[in-house]
């Protein structure tokens, strides 16, 4: 794969490889983009595509990925996106500590910032987690919109098959009911935890267990200030009409500073 071209795009080196596709640092007359080569092995699967890049390309916002150009009926489909530079959310964390005071603060109010302009789209992400956040020079950025759909259209999975990552898929959305702009709401809350504790709130294990967690509303917010773990644990709750709402989660984090 390395030094063919698609799409005029000479393919430099992986980025990631997924169930989705696979991502590649490419170059196209001396611009560097994050070019991902979907697998198209369905019509499901080409809708999904097609919704991804409708979506990346309704969104304009700094802390939002851009898109820069895509090929959704050729023979070899495609979207190039802008090239970030910098590590996933989870890598900053290993590798620099857990975000606290005034930085905690500031990566809530940019990457609530994000979501909301993701949502003023008509967009429900569907994908929120640490890996699917870039901490540029920009500030965080929110990436990767390959299960993103809009709020009126429906799962394109087969029954039963839940997409997303334990700790971050919102409770109603394990018990069946349909994902909306709060399910992402709460999955940025598990988010902004991790953020702060360098680990999930809901600790380590299977994915069975972590899952039965989130829905019983198991946490270990362990060593944050109390008034912040209670925050936390409200902003998580499984019930969605209990949680604290994120702008209210966002003022005790400023005010832990």
């Amino acid at each position: 794969m390395f030094g063919s071209a698609i799409g005029g795009y000479k393919i430099l080196c992986p980025l990631g490889e997924g169930g989705a596709g696979s991502v590649y640092k490419a170059k196209k007359n001396g611009k560097i983009v994050a070019l991902k080569l979907p697998k198209i092995l369905s019509p499901t699967d080409l809708r999904r595509l097609k919704r991804e890049v409708c979506a990346l390309s309704s969104v304009n916002n700094p802390n939002v990925a851009k898109i820069v150009e895509a090929d959704v009926d050729g023979p070899s489909p495609f979207i190039a996106m802008e090239f970030i530079e910098g590590e996933n959310l989870r890598g900053d964390v290993k590798a620099n500590g857990v975000y606290e005071g005034k930085y905690l603060a500031l990566l809530a109010d940019k990457l609530s910032f994000a979501l909301h302009s993701i949502h003023e789209a008509h967009i429900i992400h569907r994908d929120i987690k640490p890996e699917n956040v870039i901490i540029a020079e920009r500030g965080p950025v929110l990436v990767d919109f390959g299960i993103a759909m809009n709020p009126e259209e429906t799962h394109l999975t087969r029954t039963g098959l839940i997409m997303g990552t334990p700790g971050y898929i919102a409770p109603e959305i394990l018990e069946g009911g349909r994902e909306g702009a709060q399910s992402d709401w709460w999955s940025l809350c598990a988010v902004l935890a991790f953020a702060a504790l360098g680990r999930s709130a809901f600790g380590a294990g299977g994915v069975a267990g972590i899952l039965d967690k989130e829905e019983r509303g198991e946490f270990d917010f362990a060593p944050l200030p109390s008034s912040l773990a209670c925050a936390f644990a409200k902003a998580l709750d499984p019930n969605p009409s209990l949680r604290l709402p994120v702008k209210d989660l966002i003022d005790v984090i400023w005010q832990n500073i």
